[in-house]
């Protein structure tokens, strides 16, 4: 493992999309709603428009690392190091968002790039967007944000494990996985509590 593509894909990562679209708009997106520097905020202070730009950046940080260097099974780590660089971004005092759009991001290109060929494209195609559905189902049934993020990154870790059983490869995702739920601990405070926030 090359250390150019560890350090390159943890900078891609600590790009905020959050923070930059928010600027544009002369806005501190840590001071609107839960001040979380992710497109659920986003979506919240700013509207569907600029949440979708943040959600589109957010996903690519994840799918970067394939497109720049290859479509290795090592490079399904790289993606992951994107998805610490958003929760930890260097650019913002380690402050960032929860990571899962980088990560099912990172999904996607294992999809695309690294996972067993499905015979059609077709049938990744048919796979990326179960994954959507997936979130915007949860989604619209419980309208809270952290439930769906939550079960489609489980999932998602689930799929990537079962495809690619290498120890390393279930380590990582396991690993990112964990993150994810630290990242979301306020979000489980509240909704042990039934005071978590729905749109």
């Amino acid at each position: 493992m090359s250390i150019v593509p560890v350090i390159a894909s943890y900078l891609i990562g600590s790009i905020n999309f959050a923070y930059i679209v928010a600027k544009f708009k002369n806005i501190n997106i840590q001071e609107i709603g839960s001040g979380n520097p992710g497109s659920s905020n986003v979506l919240r202070a700013l509207g569907k428009k600029y949440a979708v730009i943040v959600l589109v950046g957010d996903l690519f940080k994840g799918i970067a690392p394939f497109l720049i260097f290859g479509g290795e099974l090592e490079t399904l780590i790289y993606a992951s190091l994107a998805v610490i660089g958003h929760c930890f971004p260097i650019f913002y005092g380690f402050k960032g968002g929860k990571g899962v759009a980088t990560y099912l991001g990172t999904v996607i290109g294992y999809i695309v790039f690294l996972a067993p060929d499905l015979g059609f494209l077709f049938w990744e195609i048919v796979l990326i967007f179960g994954f959507i559905a997936l979130y915007f189902g949860i989604f619209f049934i419980f309208r809270i944000s952290a439930i769906s993020s939550l079960i489609t990154c489980s999932v998602g870790a689930l799929y990537v494990i079962f495809q690619s059983p290498e120890i390393y490869i279930v380590g990582f995702q396991v690993f990112i996985l964990l993150l994810i739920f630290y990242q979301h601990r306020e979000n489980l405070s509240r909704l042990s509590k039934g005071d978590e926030n729905k749109f």
